[in-house]
Parts: structure tokens; sequence; C-alpha cells
């Protein structure tokens, strides 16, 4: 009997493209004074006299944004104005077989998460980075090179980021808190359930509309299957993903 041991370790590289980010917020100064970021405000209140009544308002708290080609604005508290990108992995070691032991007749699974957090960030993608699962003689359990169902018997390795049926895994993109704090989404390829991809430079995770903002928290679904003629071997792959900001 072929056996094939996989562990698979999920890794995390971030880094940023090398070239010069500008804060594009509006500064205020003078020879003697600066202010980080501008407010506008007054409050608001009533006013009356012995014949009438009235209330006012000018510059009163606001939440919301908008955007052009060109600008953005942020209506609400003074917040910071840097633009801000972290990825922090949450769960880091996958064993896909049962005990570590694959076989023929069941698909090997497991799950990894992490989370990319943005602020002021025009947007985002998360690459994949690592070439396929190896063992120690040099053979490969076959990456899937577009979206493929599950199929026990056959040579396959794949992943995606979301919710699957078959088999049972994964969580589909979770915006921390709700939509209107966060929109981070699964890319092309690994965005549709019970369909399994691995393309070495693959975009597996971006911002769902410009520009990326909030918390999402990704589930990676992996799964592995061998045939009766998979060379033996202990199977590995050290997966290392990037956070990368676009403009």
């Amino acid at each position: 009997m072929k056996i094939a041991r996989v562990t698979t370790v999920l890794w995390v590289l971030c880094f940023f493209i090398s070239q010069q980010v500008t804060s594009v917020a509006a500064q205020s100064s003078s020879s003697n004074y600066s202010v980080d970021e501008s407010s506008f405000s007054s409050g608001s209140g009533t006013g009356s006299s012995s014949s009438f009544g009235a209330q006012v308002s000018a510059g009163d708290n606001a939440v919301g944004s908008a955007f052009s080609t060109t600008y953005g604005a942020y209506a609400g508290p003074i917040s910071p104005n840097e633009e801000y990108l972290e990825m922090v992995v949450t769960g880091a070691t996958i064993d896909l077989g049962s005990g570590g032991a694959l076989s023929d007749v069941s698909t090997g699974t497991g799950t990894g998460s992490f989370y990319v957090r943005a602020y002021l960030n025009s947007s985002y993608v998360v690459l994949t980075l690592s070439s396929a699962m190896t063992n120690e003689n040099g053979d490969t359990i076959e990456p899937l090179a577009s979206p493929t169902a599950s199929t026990i018997g056959t040579e396959q390795f794949g992943m995606n980021l979301v919710d699957n049926a078959t088999p049972n895994i994964g969580a589909d993109p979770a915006l921390n808190p709700d939509s209107n704090y966060a929109n981070g989404e699964a890319a092309a390829g690994y965005n549709t359930p019970d369909l399994f991809k691995y393309v070495q430079g693959d975009t597996i995770a971006q911002n769902g509309a410009d520009p990326a903002w909030g918390q999402t928290n990704y589930t990676i679904s992996y799964i592995a299957n061998i045939s009766g003629i998979t060379e033996a071997g202990s199977y590995q792959m050290v997966h290392q993903i990037a956070a990368i900001p676009t403009f």
C-alpha cells in the first residue's frame, strides 16, 4: 500500500512592495504651529426669547465616507491619518491525514486561519508563495490548476477560503464585526464552495471594494487526495502567504 504522510505548516511572510507611501490627509501648519488633522466643529443648542424659539446645529458629529477617482474623505471623530496594513496568523499547523497518513479511500483535510486589518489603504492582495507539497524524494501531490471538486482516489492538492460541504470544512471570510466595518473577500478561484485550487503566486484574498478597511478573518481549507500509485513518503509544504498593499 502506498502511504503519504502530510504535514502542512502555515507561515506568513508579510511585506510591502518597495515604494514610497505618502499620506494624503490634509494638514495645517504655520511657522509656529502644526495640526496633524483638522476639525471644524461647534455643536448644537437652542435659543429663545419672549417671542421666538430656535434650535441650531453647526458641526455636529457625523460618520461616513465619500470618494472620487482622486480624493477620499472620512467623516467622524479624529483618527490616525497614516495608512495601515496588518496580517496575523491565528492558526498555523495543519495535519491533512488521519494521524498524518493519507489513503486512497478518503480525503485528507485541514484548515488554517489568519486575519488582515487595513485602514486608509487603497487596496490589498494576499498572495500564496509556496510551491506544491513535496516529499523527501522530490515527488509532489498534484496541485489543482483550476477550481476542482475533491475526488477520492485521484491525486489532488488544493485549497479555498470559503465554507465547504464536500468535504465539510472551512468558513467564509468573516467581516469583523460586519460589512459596515470591513470589506475583505476570497479571491476568484478560491471563493467557490466545494471547489479547490492551488497555483503558486495566486491571489487568494483581497479587499472587496476600494478603499480597503477594517479586519477580515480568513480560513484556508486544504484538501489532499492520493491515488493507488501515488509515491510513498512524507509530504510537506511550508505555506508562505504575503499581504501586499496596492494603490
